[in-house]
């Protein structure tokens, strides 16, 4: 489904916190005169929430403000008494609930990078306000008249396609959404949303709160093979939290480094399972019954809707448009990919058995992998490090997309900031034309969200008159004290791919808020973040900024057995991958959800079933898989596969060009991909760049699995 259509007054797919007994409740609320979220800044050109100002007990009375002015907006909408017209419905629809939009988003912003106990009590209290505002706009009678009104006579209008192309989509979306049931029918679609909702949020404070009580601590021997600057980091963790010892935290950025070098094998299995068991465990936190509730509402509201299941609801308003086309492209890669992953697995067996290892478990493939790696590519992942300072593959970022589309980069410390450490930038065109605002949010803290993300403060809009202010969040761990930041060749990838998905919307030139940026289908929006990635392997990108730490580039021989390893351990990435995207259309598939229903044993028949080496497994399980039950990929998950067919098939357009620097294949890229949001077809958008769609060709070859 479309990313951003009409919920930019939903925290569904932002927020992953909700407040549980023992936390703090909402501060007593402010006067309305000495809010700062109900000041001028909207209207600002630069349009930058006063963080400076705010403090949690600003968020609810503001929002219940714009909330009630968003209310009268649309009960005028519904009650104009002229015959409807595009510019009266639809683009008076476009108009109204700027103020909330914009409030949301600055709290959006906040709560899912740093949810303190107050901002978790406030988001309890919101979102089911919020998401009774959604469900009274998208079900309302009057209103859905007039957009059908106005969609049956569209021939009448003179309007543009992007005209066309809103009008369609709004109505749809009405459509989909539950407008055209029957009153009755409507109430439950409301009642199974307000649910949703507030059970996608619970699901996602469960997971923030057995991450942060996966975190462990090691003694000196259980760190044993860290290299100084990981032992460095985890010993500072482990004194922030109250701890003597190496703290290593139950993130992602967190674990994989230490599987990876760690010699004690006992102490890789207790940060695995700490890891891997998040949301599983018997505690208060466990999700699986909030996973079966979901799975029950989900397909109810597809029932209701017409839809046999989920997949086939989600997916209607897709690039694939069928869960059978998903999952044909998604076996074409499980295949070869399975293929591989035995043969990787066959050959770190032979050095475990060295070890006296008779089995590979999860925790040992990336120790063995790491040593298959350095005897075939003499690579070693510590010593690679050194030359991956956060700061340098910020700079490699910010020359790439200098020389591919000639803009650049004006840092703002001036800006106000959420939280510590996060940096803002003006990105302005060759002649100084500000193009619009970048936030990058890059190391771990408690109070953030696991993953990364982009999300938007503000999305472009010719209509309103609205430069974008796009955000970037990872989740690094932050060095010691003077340290550098290193980060992997995987993190800087992560990187570049959510300064794709920032350039998705910074490049955004339509006039509908509803079609800017990555206002797009889920299988479409993450082209612009995978293509980007590749040049990250550029050669001249890494020359110039992986140095280490006395500034002398990257040695030759490792820059080039670096490339040459490009597409080493992709079976087991692959099957990581691609497992999690089958397991969740199955899911999605499903026609009944049976009282009996457990999501733990259920994922453990799947895997068996798709014959998935227990040494390597999913890369998300379904207990805390907060793509599809807090955020909005579900039955969708399937999309970074369907979007790395074009994203490997576009960067040929550039080797085709002889320069993957070609400024005239960038700036198609931008014209007919960056800049066009969601004003046409993805798959219009996609030829008019490429000339044809992609197969699944390109992509084998990337991971080099052909």
């Amino acid at each position: 489904m479309r990313l951003a259509r009409f919920a930019a007054i939903s925290l569904i797919a932002m927020t992953t916190t909700l407040a549980h007994p023992g936390f703090a409740q909402p501060q007593q609320a402010v006067p309305a005169s000495s809010n700062p979220l109900l000041g001028d800044w909207i209207d600002q050109p630069q349009g930058v929430p006063p963080y400076g100002q705010i403090n949690a007990a600003h968020y609810q009375p503001a929002l219940e403000v714009a909330l009630q002015e968003a209310r009268q907006e649309i009960n005028a909408l519904s009650r104009v008494r002229s015959r409807p017209t595009f510019e009266n419905t639809i683009e008076g629809l476009e108009r109204s609930g700027q103020k909330l939009s914009r409030i949301n988003s600055a709290f959006s912003t906040v709560s899912s990078a740093d949810a303190t106990p107050e901002i978790q009590a406030v988001e309890q209290a919101i979102v089911p306000l919020l998401t009774q505002f959604n469900s009274e706009k998208m079900l309302n009678p009057e209103l859905f008249a007039r957009i059908a009104a106005v969609h049956r006579d569209q021939a009448e209008f003179d309007l543009t396609p992007e005209q066309a192309r809103l009008l369609n989509d709004t109505y749809e979306d009405f459509v989909r959404a539950g407008a055209a049931l029957t009153p009755e029918q409507r109430a439950q679609v409301a009642a199974i949303n307000t649910e949703m909702a507030n059970l996608q949020v619970e699901f996602g404070q469960k997971l923030l709160a057995d991450q942060r009580a996966g975190s462990v601590i090691l003694s000196e021997a259980e760190v044993a093979g860290l290299p100084a600057d990981q032992k460095a980091a985890a010993a500072q963790a482990a004194q922030a939290a109250g701890e003597q010892g190496y703290l290593i935290a139950a993130t992602r950025p967190a674990i994989e480094p230490f599987l990876t070098v760690a010699t004690d094998r006992a102490a890789r299995e207790r940060v695995f399972r700490a890891f891997d068991n998040r949301g599983a465990n018997e505690n208060a936190n466990n999700t699986s019954a909030i996973i079966k509730r979901m799975l029950e509402l989900r397909l109810q509201r597809a029932n209701l809707l017409g839809s046999e299941t989920h997949a086939e609801f989600t997916l209607q308003d897709s690039m694939a448009k069928t869960p059978e086309a998903a999952m044909d492209l998604l076996m074409q890669i499980y295949r070869p990919a399975l293929a591989r992953a035995r043969e990787e697995q066959a050959d770190l067996a032979v050095l475990a058995q060295a070890d006296g290892i008779d089995r590979i478990e999860p925790w040992d493939w990336r120790f063995y992998s790491e040593k298959v790696r350095q005897e075939r590519f003499s690579l070693e992942e510590s010593e690679l490090k050194q030359y991956f300072p956060l700061d340098g593959m910020l700079a490699a970022m910010m020359e790439t997309t200098e020389r591919l589309y000639g803009i650049k980069f004006v840092e703002r410390p001036d800006l106000p900031a959420y939280a510590d450490g996060v940096r803002a930038w003006e990105i302005q065109e060759a002649d100084a034309t500000p193009i619009g605002l970048f936030f990058g949010d890059f190391f771990a803290r408690d109070t953030k969200r696991p993953g990364a993300w982009m999300n938007a403060m503000r999305s472009q809009s010719g209509l309103l008159g609205n430069l974008p202010i796009v955000v970037n969040n990872t989740n690094y761990t932050r060095p010691g004290p003077g340290e550098r930041a290193l980060i992997s060749l995987d993190d800087a990838e992560t990187l570049f791919h959510e300064f794709g998905h920032a350039l998705h919307g910074l490049f955004s030139d339509v006039r509908y808020p509803s079609q800017s940026g990555t206002s797009v289908s889920r299988d479409f929006v993450e082209l612009p973040s995978q293509l980007h990635e590749h040049w990250i392997s550029e050669p001249s990108i890494l020359r110039a900024h992986a140095k280490n730490a006395a500034g002398e580039p990257i040695p030759e021989a490792m820059l080039q057995s670096l490339l040459e390893s490009r597409t080493f351990n992709q079976g087991y990435l692959t099957v990581q991958q691609i497992s999690s995207a089958i397991l969740d259309m199955r899911l999605h598939l499903m026609t009944d959800v049976p009282a009996s229903f457990d999501p733990i044993a259920w994922e453990t028949e799947q895997l068996a079933a798709l014959e998935v080496p227990e040494a390597i497994g999913m890369r998300h399980r379904l207990p805390h898989f907060s793509h599809i039950f807090a955020g909005g990929y579900s039955a969708g998950y399937y999309a970074y596969s369907w979007a790395e067919t074009m994203d490997a098939d576009a960067y040929k357009a550039f080797e085709e060009a002889g320069d993957v620097f070609d400024p005239a294949t960038a700036a198609r890229l931008r014209t007919e991909i960056l800049s066009r949001g969601n004003s046409r077809d993805p798959a219009e958008s996609y030829i008019a760049f490429r000339g044809r769609l992609p197969t699944p060709d390109a992509l084998l070859e990337n991971r080099g699995l052909n």
